[in-house]
């Protein structure tokens, strides 16, 4: 039973899902499981911007449980239920880290799993950083610096870890905020360290000072895609999300707008293993470009921020990384098979953004952030938002946004 079943009691069981036959050349399909009373009536409780996306969870089980987890926890912290974001996180990390940890039980359980056809969602390397990376935030928002950066850096340890290889760390965003979070619980010098590894890959980023006491954090675009390609789509190749035009974020300053900083581009996080551009996976197996440029649009194009490349050359240290080994990643966190040959898994987390932003904030209590986003030109893109500030007892606060804010 999972843990998700074992709190609420209201999970079904793997096995209930019933496989359907499907014909030789097509994907397996899977019956969605009927609720019981007791998960009918935990849905009709839930607010109505959460009912649908646990009505799922109960109905695909064991299999989508990470991945339906991930989506209600999102969209709960985008609508202000943080107990229900925390909890759905929190379930979702303890999956996780069942299977991807650095010990030696999880790579017993890896072994196990890897033998199965089709395998329980357990997401990327950049999907497991973002669980711990909105953990995090939670972490923050509830002025606990301490638990806040141990779930950075727990983020930090997915994007070096993925399958069963090592790469180069290089998600900025979770390196700035477990800076921002030593920072605010008092050690200067474990911030500084952590903002120097920074500066490596972003050297521009905006440090905050001592006066800053908000941190503001904005989403804009979709989520990257999972596609399969290729003859009998036996082949995985990703995409950047589409159906948007939003690409940066503004806050109102005096008569004006002050552009947030792009610190994350998650499309390249999605795309690469430790600063190297993925062409395809194939049977299992990752093959890389030979040109990292081929990634696409860095955070200068999608951001109009001429002072920031998300390929710099400050960031060579992991992109020669990525060229002095040759690895072969397995992907079973994609559900793909190394002894068989299934059709590409494309499951994938699909309300992230594409960009996220932050600004270092001096804010008063009862301050108002009325933040506008913005297309390649500039030219506001729907009108602006409030984005509320949550102040811990010590006047530190933070502020999150998302474009997406009501899907």
């Amino acid at each position: 039973m999972s843990c998700i079943a074992n709190r609420y009691g209201l999970l079904v069981a793997a096995g209930t899902g019933v496989l359907l036959a499907a014909c030789a050349t097509g994907p397996k399909e899977y019956e969605s499981a009927t609720l019981s009373q007791a998960q009918r009536d935990h849905v009709a409780a839930q607010p109505p911007a959460l009912r649908s996306h646990y009505q799922t969870l109960y109905e695909e089980g064991r299999r989508n449980e990470v991945l339906n987890l991930m989506e209600v926890g999102l969209h709960a912290y985008r609508n202000d239920h943080f107990t229900e974001a925390r909890r759905a996180f929190n379930e979702a990390r303890l999956n996780i880290e069942s299977v991807y940890a650095d010990n030696e039980a999880a790579r017993r359980a890896r072994s196990r799993w890897y033998e199965e056809a089709e395998k329980d969602f357990k997401g990327e390397p950049y999907e497991r950083s973002m669980v711990y990376f909105y953990l995090g935030l939670l972490f923050l928002q509830d002025g606990d610096y301490g638990n806040a950066r141990a779930s950075f850096l727990g983020g930090l340890l997915q994007d070096a870890f993925a399958e069963e290889e090592q790469h180069s760390a290089d998600f900025a965003s979770l390196l700035y905020l477990m800076g921002w979070a030593a920072q605010k619980m008092g050690s200067t010098q474990l911030a500084e360290e952590h903002f120097q590894e920074l500066q490596a890959f972003r050297p521009d980023a905006p440090i905050p000072e001592p006066r800053h006491n908000v941190l503001l954090v904005a989403e804009t675009g979709t989520a990257p895609r999972k596609l399969a390609d290729g003859v009998g789509h036996y082949q995985l190749v990703y995409r950047r999300g589409r159906g948007f035009d939003d690409t940066g974020a503004e806050l109102a300053s005096g008569d004006g707008w002050q552009p947030l900083y792009p610190i994350e581009d998650v499309f390249f996080q999605a795309s690469t293993r430790g600063g190297r551009a993925i062409d395809r996976i194939v049977e299992g197996q990752v093959e890389f470009k030979s040109d990292t440029a081929e990634v696409g649009a860095n955070l200068s194009d999608i951001s109009r921020n001429n002072t920031l490349a998300g390929l710099s050359a400050a960031g060579g240290g992991v992109l020669a990384a990525g060229y002095a080994t040759v690895t072969l990643v397995s992907v079973a966190a994609q559900g793909l098979s190394a002894s068989s040959n299934v059709r590409a898994d494309t499951r994938y987390w699909a309300s992230l953004p594409d960009t996220l932003h932050i600004l270092p904030l001096q804010v008063a209590p009862g301050e108002e952030l009325a933040v506008r986003f913005v297309d390649d030109d500039g030219t506001p893109v729907g009108a602006p938002m409030q984005a509320a500030v949550h102040f811990d007892d010590q006047g530190n606060g933070l502020a999150y946004i998302s474009s997406r804010q009501d899907n």
